[in-house]
């Protein structure tokens, strides 16, 4: 290992979000150039995970000028360990059919520890380093940007001016060792063995698709190429299919460039304007996009004429989507993909005002919208501002260059109440402190997704009040976690690991390749259908156990239904009446009836034309008292006995009171999903009026 002095890191920025700001500002080129301008034979950190590094006339390599700019000493401990590393890394770079693959396909990541600061080497074999030549022209639009170097430039010399980027702590996405990227999903595993991945394979065709996990990104990010989908599969294939790989290596004639000439990095690859790139011997690239934190399915494409065809597909259905005045010569387009995707949302009715007015929102009122755009088959439409920014900002009124947004919801599923299920908050955010305040329960549901733009799920759902569960983003996940929470990420913007966002199920025309005129194979369209769908989600598991009808739950479908039809009833509500006595006097009814011990209540307003004033009644009892364990339960035999005594009824809310009999003190708390939270202020000031002692907790955590 090099003992390299270090070089003292001038210039620390404080704040990397105005940095940010500055280069969306002006033109980067320009602020590189101002920054490095009085900066030779030193270093500058622009935020905690990079450092920007100048060489001086002094002589050193790129493996020195690495470690003098490292923030945190590499364990001196492990250096035997680190140095084999190097030398592995280095002979695969190195290795005859290796070195003719991308960079991303070379090297096993698991073999790069999470949390210990990389050496040299191993930042190279991620893809951490950039480089830039002192004497490179610094417009962009001449063609020479920086390049990610490789292991094999490591003793390289670097000249007086020469720039290097230094990603000392890059981005780490563990999820990508929890798989086996070579392996299908439905494939017998052991206990010790770790799940496929594969749904399907063509390699005639020129595609896999494969149930991507949560937490893996798609494609190399800026400071790790080897952490991502794409690098997994094809790690996967050049393994499987080496001996063939070879056979094509020996097949194709390439000028070998030398890897340093005095010493110097001159072997570097420019991306001229123009210049043609030769075929590479192994092609895997992914021709759509899924963010780092969904999962599902997912197409990659390990022909090019597969991806450049689906790519096409995917266009040509946002488009006729957008183009209603020729939709029926677009709507034929519109059955050549498809894509729908399960989602877990947040419910929390305090958000939003109800629809009854006066009355308090229930869970059923948000189940009931959700309901409406599915039964009317109803199109979600919001515009998208144009911007690089996260999280973006998704409206419901146009604005001028915003790009239109279209989903539709096409199934809704059952409740589950959230508030008394630790187990479950811990399954979904890790615990409660990191859930959504006022999330008061989960529902699942299912999205055609009808143009594809960034985080348009999530950004359009959030702004409908349902943000998915896990997204911290767009407020379905409380983001102030510890660093110990982030599972490996060493930056400071993570969103949560397990996004409640699936793309379940997949369609599309099948290629048929031809050889056109000219001699080019291209791809046509052909009347045959692939269809792939996933029926569970990662938290299908923890939803399972909580979707029953059981006693045990705080409410169920068949419960809300019910108090969405009993909460405001009249005498003439026949459904609701069935089975009351008649000849009930209204002087019969007491105002307050409260039972001893903790029990549900629910406060009913009642009136008639014979009635300047309305009446207001509350009624908290057992279960085995009102014959079941929900709100409408209790309040079934009250709205019932008023209607035939001529009240027209409202439930305006429930929730829990702790009624001391010998005491004659009653506490108010809680809410009901069915009819919503009850004013407890109110309720607690008419059972005072009725001679009791009563105090209220107003907390919306309370169940």
């Amino acid at each position: 290992m090099h003992a390299c002095p270090r070089v003292p890191l001038a210039a620390r920025a404080s704040n990397s979000q105005s940095i940010i700001d500055e280069g969306i500002k002006q033109n980067e080129q320009d602020r590189f150039t101002a920054e490095m301008k009085d900066w030779q034979g030193t270093s500058k950190s622009t935020s905690e995970f990079v450092t920007h590094f100048i060489a001086s006339s002094n002589v050193t390599t790129v493996e020195d000028a690495i470690y003098s700019v490292l923030p945190n000493e590499v364990d001196s401990i492990k250096k035997d360990i680190t140095d084999k590393r190097r030398e592995s890394l280095l002979e695969k770079d190195n290795d005859g059919l290796l070195k003719r693959l991308d960079m991303k396909f070379r090297h096993e990541p698991s073999q790069f520890p999470l949390h210990e600061q990389l050496p040299p080497a191993d930042l190279l074999a991620m893809g951490s380093i950039w480089y830039l030549p002192a004497n490179g022209p610094k417009d962009p639009a001449l063609g020479l940007k920086p390049v990610r170097l490789e292991v094999k430039n490591l003793p390289s010399i670097l000249q007086e001016g020469d720039y290097l980027r230094v990603h000392h702590m890059p981005r780490r996405f563990p999820g990508i060792h929890g798989c086996d990227w070579s392996k299908g999903v439905n494939e017998p595993t052991s206990n010790e063995e770790l799940p496929g991945v594969l749904v399907s394979e063509n390699g005639e065709t020129g595609y896999i698709i494969l149930n991507k996990p949560a937490g893996v990104p798609v494609h190399p990010t800026v400071d790790n190429v080897l952490e991502n989908v794409a690098a997994a599969i094809g790690q996967s294939i050049a393994k499987k299919q080496r001996n063939r790989l070879e056979e094509l290596a020996l097949s194709t004639c390439q000028e070998e460039n030398p890897t340093n000439v005095n010493g110097t990095i001159t072997a570097i690859k420019w991306r001229q304007n123009g210049k043609k790139k030769e075929d590479p011997l192994l092609y895997v690239v992914t021709p759509q996009r899924l963010d780092q934190n969904t999962s599902g399915l997912f197409v990659v494409a390990t022909k090019k004429i597969f991806a450049s065809y689906f790519a096409k597909l995917l266009r040509s259905k946002t488009e006729a989507h957008l183009s209603p005045e020729t939709y029926g010569a677009a709507k034929a387009k519109l059955g050549q993909i498809q894509k729908r995707y399960r989602c877990l949302v947040c419910i929390s009715p305090s958000k939003r005002e109800s629809e009854v007015a006066g009355l308090p929102t229930s869970i059923w009122d948000e189940v009931r919208m959700l309901q409406d755009l599915v039964d009317k088959k109803e199109i979600v439409r919001h515009w998208l501002e144009p911007t690089k920014r996260a999280p973006k900002v998704y409206s419901e009124v146009s604005e001028e260059g915003w790009l239109e947004c279209l989903l539709r919801i096409t199934s809704v599923g059952n409740v589950v109440p959230i508030v008394q299920s630790d187990d479950l908050c811990q399954k979904l955010w890790g615990n409660k402190e990191q859930m959504p305040p006022q999330c008061t329960g989960v529902i699942e549901v299912e999205i055609e997704l009808m143009t594809g733009r960034s985080h348009q799920i999530r950004g359009q759902l959030s702004a409908l009040g349902f943000p998915l569960c896990g997204d911290a983003m767009y407020g379905g996940f409380m983001r102030d976690q510890p660093e110990s929470l982030r599972e490996g990420h060493q930056d400071g913007f993570m969103d949560s690991e397990m996004l409640a966002l699936q793309c379940c199920e997949l369609q599309f025309l099948d290629p048929d390749y031809e050889v056109s005129k000219k001699g080019k194979q291209v791809a046509i369209r052909s009347d045959r259908i692939n269809k792939f769908r996933l029926e569970r989600a990662w938290w299908s598991p923890f939803i399972d156990k909580y979707n029953g009808n059981g006693d045990n739950l705080p409410t169920s479908h068949d419960d809300l239904a019910t108090a969405s039809q009993m909460r405001d009833s009249n005498a003439a509500h026949d459904e609701i009446t069935v089975g009351s006595k008649s000849g009930i006097e209204k002087d019969e009814i007491n105002g307050i009836q409260l039972s001893s011990g903790q029990n549900k209540y629910i406060v009913i307003k009642a009136s008639s034309p014979n009635l300047d004033e309305p009446k207001w009644f509350i009624k908290s009892a057992s279960p085995d008292e009102c014959g079941g364990p929900y709100h409408a339960d209790v309040a079934r035999d009250l709205v019932s006995r008023l209607n035939v005594a001529g009240y027209d009824t409202v439930v305006c809310g429930g929730g829990r009171i702790d009624y001391d009999v010998v005491k004659r003190h009653a506490h108010v708390y809680g809410f009901s999903y069915g009819f919503g939270k009850g004013d407890h202020a109110f309720v607690s000031l008419l059972i005072e009026q009725d001679g009791y002692s009563s105090t209220f907790d107003d907390s919306d955590t309370l169940y």
